[in-house]
């Protein structure tokens, strides 16, 4: 295996003297319009108030403006920015006034069916086209180092880029990819699809469609003077069958992304070939099931396209045929949802009833290095090249921490199982997968001795775990009536059948998915479960029923047994799963290891905002000490004034009520003051706090860990607004602050803000077999560590997880090779960290890799987190929050 010292990330950056000169025009929307608008779109009835900003509804707009001339090279969110269109030409007037005008009818005002739009903004003011010239390879810096290009930069290029591309084509592996662009965003990133969508249908029947995807997005890195252009290479999955299952996400009804295009042009031929993002909402009632188009540009399209517009019905139940028509719609597959089989004579006979999608997430290294490689050979000539390949950090601390674990602790977990099945599972599962040593076992109780001290208690969860019934009553109020009369009623008989406990402890529940409840036209249970149970000091773990032995089993299904058993290997590790989840949520975590350096106590903190609703959160702060058991607080509100620290395993009985919860925009400045309390400001006790970029960046919490303002060991305080001329920041130092070290944390996820890197190796091959002169070939693969990209920041990349040992011959790229694109392949997580304030002395990679490490110290799992261990913690306590 080759040896990755080098790792080479996914990113481009102009050279020293690099110059891309734009010259074109910008427009900003008149003012007389945008009063008339604003005018209307607040008096729409029905509209609920805002405390805060109310803008206009210019996504759909966005999306349509794009479409109408291919000159128009970027559009701004906010209609009144100076520069809202930039285009290569100016654009017809005529052209932005119908777009406007049916903008206007469906999304500002369309309790005004019988407005002449067009009229009223063609009355109300004219565009002012000015000319402009830029350098989109140009840039400041800011007074911390961070390079500071302009706001225009940021959604300019990667939209050139993308428009460049999508103009020559790609090729790839040797094969030539039409390229199509992809539907504009608000944060400036850019996509072109690499061609059409293929089909494919796997072994066991199931079918659907896939395409591969590139995004451009600019980056900026604390400290690191050069822009970072990503190259993300990414996979958007389209359904073929129609769907059985959509899961839902967040509070509401269960929503669906739909890519609309169309080859001939949306609106009219001469315009460029792209794609459009829309969403339908999915509304289950009963036994019914009906789709709607979200407010956006889909239902503006219908007013303006010389096609047929989308068959939602179509769409529903034969996604393959509207993705076909004229005027495409195409369902795209999010993690969760099923398909039904076909019934027809041509299909393959199907194992199930449903089915997943057929096609695999994720890539081989070769095949994101092959995009960097191509993408970089077409814009060399505007100075764009790969970053340069970096070395692993050198540092003193270890990429695995030692793992010391509480001596002989004795765990109670209550066992809800209703099949006799489940409850032997559970017990081979703690046999041979956690270890330990069975002792006594009954049809009700299970012991076991070993590292930990284990008892199983089952008990008898009568119907308690079945589906909540649905209300078929059309009334929205009489339905929420007699859910909550239900979920009343099931919540007096959880109480009465298992009373409050005097202390809190883990509770396994065997439950069907959310699967088999939307099937079966049922309401998932599990919400109420995490409500109900905590307050009686049972922490939840869910695990679904463990299926009967085959009878009469193949050699394949043979094959896939575990060791000794006549249980399916999958069926233990779910089994183990829940157990080891389980004993994490009764305690059972590891010591906290000291940093290097460090000698005597230290504490490692850090304060977790997690979701709870529309503009509300739960600030959650976590303490784990090398000398006591780990704590948690909760920050205090109007209904609880005084929260004071508990124990990490009391916290769910905290959440569950609905404790903790503040309004987002109202609550900063107490926000604020709550981290300031975290950083314990007059201790002198080493300390380490590490904070997440999302959700305290904002100039009211924390404006001092936004990249364009850390400057590193001088602190500047949470609430501190350095947008406000009246305020002089004052910094402290290390040694006006002893202990305390603070860093900065941001994921991947985090507007995709951090690349995807792999390593990089070079081998000297003989070039043919009648010579010995050497040739190097680059190779690529999976790397792992920790990687220095400024001075004071790094990127931690975890390694692939045992279950994931995709072969790196293999690539999805091949045409001939499709049944590739079946395989799940393991894409790096890759986790910035930023060590911002240190002590005299303290070396930064030593600290960053201490963060970095603790994304594997864990107990109850042996994958690698994207957080580490005590920020993942927190992280896992969200599904207490509903």
């Amino acid at each position: 295996m080759p040896v990755y010292r080098s790792a080479q990330a996914t990113v481009l950056t102009f050279t020293p003297n690099a110059s891309w000169p734009v010259t074109g025009y910008r427009t900003t929307c008149p003012s007389r319009i945008l009063t008339l608008l604003e005018n209307t779109w607040q008096s729409r009835p029905g509209r609920r108030p805002r405390s805060g900003p109310d803008h206009l509804p210019t996504s759909s707009l966005r999306d349509l403006l794009t479409l109408i001339d291919p000159d128009i090279t970027s559009v701004h969110w906010d209609p009144r920015d100076p520069a809202w269109l930039r285009a290569r030409t100016q654009v017809e007037p005529d052209l932005l006034l119908i777009a406007m005008a049916a903008w206007a009818g469906a999304r500002v005002a369309p309790h005004m069916p019988d407005t002449d739009w067009y009229t009223l903004l063609e009355g109300a003011g004219q565009f002012e086209w000015i000319p402009e010239d830029l350098d989109l390879a140009r840039h400041d810096l800011h007074a911390n180092g961070t390079a500071n290009p302009a706001a225009h930069v940021f959604n300019l290029l990667p939209s050139l880029v993308a428009e460049r591309l999508a103009t020559t084509g790609l090729s790839l592996l040797g094969h030539h990819r039409d390229l199509r662009l992809g539907p504009t965003r608000a944060d400036g990133r850019r996509s072109v699809h690499l061609g059409e969508p293929e089909t494919l249908t796997d072994e066991d029947g199931a079918v659907g469609a896939s395409v591969d995807v590139v995004t451009f997005h600019l980056q900026t890195v604390p400290g690191v003077p050069k822009v970072h252009l990503h190259i993300d290479l990414s996979m958007t999955r389209l359904a073929i069958h129609p769907v059985d299952y959509i899961p839902r996400r967040g509070y509401g009804d269960p929503t669906a992304s739909v890519l609309l295009s169309a080859k001939e042009g949306l609106l009219h031929r001469s315009e460029r070939p792209m794609l459009l993002q829309s969403s339908v909402t999915v509304c289950r009632r009963a036994e019914d099931s009906t789709w709607t188009w979200q407010p956006g540009v889909a239902e503006i399209l219908a007013r303006l396209t010389h096609h047929q517009p989308p068959s939602l019905d179509e769409l529903r139940t034969s996604p393959g045929d509207a993705a076909i028509r004229p005027f495409a719609a195409h369902l795209v597959h999010s993690t969760g949802m099923t398909y039904r089989h076909p019934d027809n004579n041509n299909a393959p006979p199907p194992a199930r009833a449903t089915h997943d999608h057929p096609a695999g997430h994720g890539y081989q290294p070769r095949d994101h290095m092959e995009v960097l490689t191509q993408v970089a050979h077409q814009l060399q000539e505007s100075g764009l090249v790969a970053l340069t390949p970096t070395a692993k950090a050198r540092t003193r601390s270890k990429s695995l921490l030692p793992l010391e674990l509480p001596d002989t602790p004795a765990y109670e977990i209550e066992v809800w199982a209703s099949s006799e099945r489940t409850w032997q599972g559970l017990q081979v599962a703690a046999a041979a997968k956690l270890g330990l040593t069975p002792c006594t076992s009954t049809a009700t109780y299970a012991d076991f001795t070993g590292p930990i001290n284990l008892t199983l208690q089952r008990c008898d969860s009568q119907d308690l775990t079945a589906g909540l019934p649905r209300s078929t009553d059309p009334n929205p109020v009489a339905r929420r009536a007699a859910y909550e009369a239900s979920e009343a009623d099931r919540t007096a008989k959880i109480a009465n059948a298992f009373p409050r406990r005097a202390e809190p402890l883990a509770c396994i529940i065997e439950m069907e998915g959310a699967a088999y409840f939307s099937r079966t036209r049922q309401r998932d249970p599990k919400a109420l479960f995490k409500q109900v149970l905590p307050t009686l000091r049972r922490n939840v773990q869910c695990l679904r029923p463990i299926g009967p032995a085959t009878p009469n089993p193949s050699k394949a299904a043979l094959a896939k047994r575990f060791p000794g058993s006549d249980f399916t290997t999958t069926d233990i590790e779910r089994a183990a799963s829940a157990l080891q989840d389980a004993l994490r949520q009764a305690g059972y975590l590891p010591k906290l290891p000291t940093p290097p350096g460090i000698k005597g106590p230290f504490e490692l903190i850090t304060l977790w905002c997690a979701p709870a609703g529309e503009r509300k959160i739960v600030p959650i702060l976590i303490r784990q000490h090398t000398h006591n058991e780990p704590t948690a607080q909760l920050m205090p509100t109007a209904n609880s004034p005084t929260e004071r620290p508990m124990p990490l395993t009391a916290l769910p009985e905290a959440l569950a009520p609905g404790r903790g919860r503040v309004i987002t925009h109202a609550s900063r400045a107490a926000l604020a003051e709550f981290i300031t309390g975290a950083l314990a400001l007059d201790s002198t006790a080493d300390r380490l706090l590490l904070i997440r970029r999302a959700r305290m960046s904002a100039k009211e919490v924390w404006p001092w860990l936004q990249d364009s303002q850390i400057t590193f060991d001088q602190l500047l305080l949470p609430g501190i607004d350095l947008t406000d001329p009246a305020v002089v920041p004052v910094f402290r130092k290390a040694g006006d602050q002893p202990g305390l070290r603070i860093i900065r944390l941001r994921e991947r996820n985090d507007h995709f803000a951090v690349p995807r890197a792999f390593g990089v190796t070079e081998k000297m091959v003989s070039a043919k077999e009648d010579t010995d002169e050497p040739t190097p070939i680059t190779r690529y693969g999976r790397f792992s560590g920790l990687v220095e990209v400024g001075e004071r920041a790094f990127w931690g990349i975890n390694p692939r997880s045992d279950q994931n040992q995709t072969p790196l011959a293999l690539t999805k790229f091949d045409p001939a090779a499709t049944a590739s694109r079946t395989w799940t392949c393991s894409n790096p997580a890759s986790l910035e960290i930023v060590p911002a304030f240190l002590q005299d002395g303290d070396n930064p990679a030593d600290w960053a890799m201490y963060v970095h490490a603790q994304r594997r110290f864990h107990a109850h799992t042996t994958i690698a987190t994207t957080w580490p261990a005590i920020v993942h913690l927190a992280e896992l306590m969200e599904e207490y929050i509903l």
